[in-house]
């Protein structure tokens, strides 16, 4: 009973494992067969260096093998290292690579 009076208040609704995890992420802009696109990868808020999820294409998330990529420390150079990798193996341009962290 007290969750759900939570969550009819406004400032109590939401995830906030989903929240602090959108404070830290990397956004990869590309260029690949002739459309601009963005791959953004999301860190743990506990550790920055380690993967939580990701939204872009899918077809890159699996061939970067992103699965074996959560939760592990450091993570995330490797994970940024292997998208724009297969980005320009397939012919794209990588325009932009930046990494926000808001507190």
């Amino acid at each position: 009973m007290v969750a759900t009076a939570l969550y009819a208040i406004p400032e109590f609704s939401g995830s906030l494992a989903t929240q602090e995890a959108a404070i830290n992420r990397t956004v990869i802009e590309y260029e690949l067969n002739g459309q601009t696109s963005e791959f953004t990868i999301n860190l743990s808020a506990y550790d920055p260096t380690a993967v939580i999820s990701y939204t872009g294409s899918p077809t890159i998330a699996d061939a970067v093998d992103a699965q074996q990529l959560y939760n592990i420390p450091g993570s995330a150079s490797e994970f940024e290292e292997a998208v724009c990798t297969y980005i320009e193996d397939h012919g794209g341009t990588v325009t932009s690579v930046e990494t926000i962290s808001e507190s």
